[in-house]
């Protein structure tokens, strides 16, 4: 296996953690296994390491002695980068919650890696015994910290501070963020599920390397009239009680206290020793390596770890059973580390405790016998080949699940489509010309797989598998990841619902889209269209696709709500959904670790979103109030009761079946609409067809709402639009195994079908580069496959509103073209763009020029 570990603490500077980490990648590395570890600088790194990488720090920041990374683009680039060159990574292990192990965790969901998170310290307790301000620290932490992490999530309440909340929100997100997570102690996985953590949590105690121990010298042990030898091992910080072991050692005076360690209280101690007149019998040593720690408890009688309250296992605990030191500590849950019986528990936590149970070993020095052989017992329990044996099954097992973490092992006897960059996958082949790259698709096979970034997704190429999935016969799938990605805007709309409640939302807008309702919003298309034609400027360029979202939008708002007091959250409407759209579809594409960092877009997202509900919202209020139909939609979904259930729409699911309307609507009819009109502009025998039976049904007369039944060969004209520029990409989510074309593919698996790509695939419609409307014709429409026609999708997931879009692009387009001839810029050459689900014409600048009928007097 290669591990990515991740640590805020590099691994050259001194504590537990450091030390941790060391003992764990050296065991590792024992093993075969490979390991990476990515750290943040620090100036005690001098040795050169060709397998730690360096992240960038926040210049001129740094927190108890330690420079602070963020997760900035710089270096999940440095990430990517490393990943690419060193990998494949099978699995990254977090070890801190600050800004490295966020940025690992970050690297990990983009590139589908699985995930351990050990939480070593009590976070909360750091905060409250070392801040001279504890609730505004842990807040400003936690605040930082959700930029990157989502802090979602019920947390049970606890008898703390409110620091100390603030402090464990912000462990618990980082923890349910991880795949697994491992604790050092029981105490403190109990701690950890009080705190609402629901992950799989493995209890798997920090170890020692063995080559240290091997290495270290034989325990000396001989204080028979001599003086009881105390030791210090530890961090010289506040919430480690450096300064109340001082005092209570020089309550006894039978000792000596050697200190080994280095921290913000170095001065403070130094004080207290010249104060006390202690400089004889209690030294500071400074900051050692572990094995010049391990040395000094091979001399000593005791090791003091007064610590209360914070430590969730202490690694010079460990230490000292290795080593045979007895222990004097203070907090209860750290007997869970220091064996029964090889060591002595001061009465409370005090001072005047502490030194009783100093003088009671140094009057009694044979006291410290029994500890000694308890300890002999257990002297091997910490060695990091013992713990490592442990951790391995952990990470086998993951990666054995890597699909239920977010990145499947392969699906056998698929093939992979060519083009596939290392970390990109498909994307940048897919974004530079999505439509020529699905259309290539099906000559590697029936089904495809690419890869989005890391991610890999199954493209079917063929009907039959298409009709596989979207008739359920596959198995099921969901739209989660859409869901989340546009919750602020829509929450739960009929195109993110799965299984029952979908089906039971398509009943309820049914009867907004029957054909009797149909016909009302036909006579609003109309007029709009009448009105907007008549509007257009003769003689100067002007882009048709502008024009094309500002009549679809147009129609479909004024179809929405027709009452005067709609007339607001129109305005809303025809102002923000625009934007809103655009939105929507690049967070549906970004991956939701890249989409949560979009800081002010997501604001002004979130805010445009609340504001556009609450106006919509007061809409629907309004007709519940009169109770009356005004002959729209909103007047059909707030008056339907289901009648195989009496379910009534509330008023926030009529809110977001609104909006989708709006959303896919606007888009897709646009889109389509301006192909249309794109198509007979560039095939002047089409354009001259349309205008003779344009001028034969219509004339100059308006578009009445009854030339969508009478124009059949503008009918034939938009279905080989819908067939030559249909959605080029649609995609669902397994929810559980599914079986397609016989191969079986695991829950999570993303599986992609393109209906541009069947409507582009000479097999189901021959010469399918042509823009042939005639093929629609009766005829020689039988020769096309009808499951090959796909352009408004097929199954459960058929578009409702498709009848409601070929009305209002037969009603537009007929007004355009009865008054005007609309000239192309022969200089510009249009382009799709593949942003959307149905690609979009870059462009439409054309000139229009008014239609010259004969007069009556011309004709005499």
């Amino acid at each position: 296996m290669h591990i990515a570990l991740f640590t805020d603490f590099h691994p050259a500077t001194l504590g537990g953690i450091q030390t941790s980490v060391n003992s764990q990648r050296r065991g590792l590395e024992r093993l075969g296994h490979r390991v990476t570890v990515f750290t943040a600088p620090t100036p005690e790194s001098t040795e050169p390491d060709p397998d730690l990488v360096v992240l960038s720090p926040l210049a001129g920041v740094v927190v108890n002695g330690f420079s602070m990374v963020l997760p900035t683009p710089a270096n999940n680039r440095l990430i990517d980068a490393a990943f690419a060159e060193r990998g494949p990574i099978d699995l990254v292990h977090i070890q801190t919650t600050y800004g490295v192990a966020i940025a690992g965790l970050k690297a990990a969901r983009r590139h589908g890696i699985p995930v351990v998170q050990t939480v070593h310290s009590r976070d909360d307790a750091f905060i409250e015994r070392t801040s001279p301000v504890p609730y505004l620290s842990a807040l400003t932490m936690r605040a930082l910290h959700g930029r990157f992490v989502s802090h979602r999530g019920r947390m049970p309440p606890n008898d703390e501070s409110r620091a100390a909340r603030h402090a464990w929100r912000t462990m618990v997100a980082q923890a349910r963020a991880a795949d697994a997570v491992i604790v050092p102690t029981k105490h403190f996985a109990d701690r950890m599920v009080a705190h609402g953590l629901d992950r799989p949590m493995h209890v798997i105690s920090n170890g020692i390397d063995d080559d240290l121990l091997d290495a270290a010298p034989a325990t000396e042990f001989d204080i028979a009239g001599g003086r009881l030898r105390i030791l210090w091992c530890a961090r010289l910080s506040a919430e480690k009680r450096l300064l109340e072991a001082i005092e209570a050692v020089s309550r006894v005076e039978g000792c000596t206290f050697d200190i080994y360690g280095d921290g913000d209280l170095r001065e403070k101690a130094r004080a207290a020793i010249e104060a006390g007149g202690l400089a004889g019998r209690v030294r500071l040593h400074g900051g050692v390596s572990q094995a010049e720690c391990l040395a000094a408890m091979a001399t000593h009688d005791v090791l003091l770890f007064p610590s209360s309250g914070f430590d969730t296992q202490g690694m010079a605990l460990l230490e000292s059973v290795a080593m045979r030191l007895p222990v004097v500590y203070c907090d209860a849950d750290l007997g869970e580390t220091v064996p029964d019986g090889g060591g002595m528990r001061t009465r409370d936590a005090s001072v005047p405790a502490i030194a009783a149970a100093l003088r009671e070993l140094a009057d009694d020095p044979g006291r410290l016998v029994p500890m000694r052989q308890v300890l002999a017992d257990q002297a091997d329990s910490a060695r990091q080949s013992r713990l490592t044996a442990t951790i391995v099954p952990v990470y086998a097992e993951l990666i054995s699940n890597e699909s239920k973490y977010g990145m499947q092992q392969p699906v056998p006897d698929v093939p992979t489509a060519p083009g596939r960059i290392p970390l990109l996958g498909h994307s940048v082949v897919a974004l530079r010309n999505g439509l020529k790259f699905v259309t290539s698709l099906a000559e590697v096979g029936p089904i495809v797989r690419i890869y989005l970034g890391p991610r890999p997704a199954y493209v079917l190429t063929t009907p039959e598998l298409i009709r596989e999935v979207s008739f359920g016969e596959a198995g099921e799938f969901h739209r989660e990841e859409l869901r989340d990605a546009v919750k602020d805007v829509i929450r739960g709309a009929s195109n993110v619902l799965s299984g029952k409640p979908h089906e039971l939302r398509r009943r309820m807008i049914a009867p907004a889209l029957r054909q009797r309702r149909l016909n009302e919003y036909a006579i609003v298309a109309a007029d709009l269209a009448n009105s907007w034609s008549q509007s257009l400027p003769a003689g100067r360029s002007l882009n048709l696709m502008d024009e094309a979202h500002r009549l679809v939008l147009d129609t479909i708002s004024s179809t929405l709500f027709t009452a005067d007091f709609g007339a607001d959250a129109k305005h809303e409407v025809q102002q923000n959904i625009p934007w809103l759209l655009g939105q929507v579809i690049q967070r549906a594409a970004l991956p939701p670790p890249v989409r949560r960092l979009r800081f002010i877009a997501n604001h002004r997202f979130a805010a445009k979103a609340a504001r556009l509900r609450t106006e919509i919202g007061a809409v629907v209020t309004e007709y519940r109030r009169a109770d009356r139909d005004f002959h729209d939609v909103l007047s059909a979904l707030v008056r339907h009761t289901d009648p195989e259930t009496g379910t009534r729409l509330s008023d926030e699911e009529i809110v977001d079946e609104l909006i989708l309307m709006l959303a896919a609507g606007v888009g897709s009819t646009a889109s389509i609409l301006a192909w249309v009109w794109h198509e007979v502009m560039r095939h002047p025998d089409i354009a001259a067809e349309l205008r003779r039976e344009l001028d034969d049904f219509v004339g100059p007369e308006p578009v009445r709402p009854e030339h969508v039944a009478t124009l059949p060969y503008l009918r034939l004209v938009i279905l080989e639009t819908l067939r030559f520029w249909g959605p080029w990409v649609s995609t669902n989510t397994a929810d559980g195994d599914v079986t397609i074309g016989g191969t079986t593919f695991p829950d999570g698996s993303v599986i992609v079908f393109s209906p541009y790509m069947i409507h582009h695939n000479a097999h189901y419609y021959p010469d399918p580069e042509a823009f042939d409307p005639d093929r629609w014709f009766p005829g020689r429409v039988e020769e096309i496959d009808k499951k090959a026609i796909l352009p408004f999708g097929i199954g459960t997931r058929h578009c409702p509103g498709s009848n409601f879009a070929l009305m209002t692009i037969t009603l537009a387009t007929a007004a355009l073209f009865a008054r005007w001839q609309p000239t192309p810029d022969t200089g510009y050459r249009v382009i799709p763009s593949n942003r959307d689900f149905v690609a979009a014409p870059s462009r439409l600048p054309a000139v229009l020029h008014p239609i010259r009928r004969p007069t009556p007097e011309s004709d005499d």
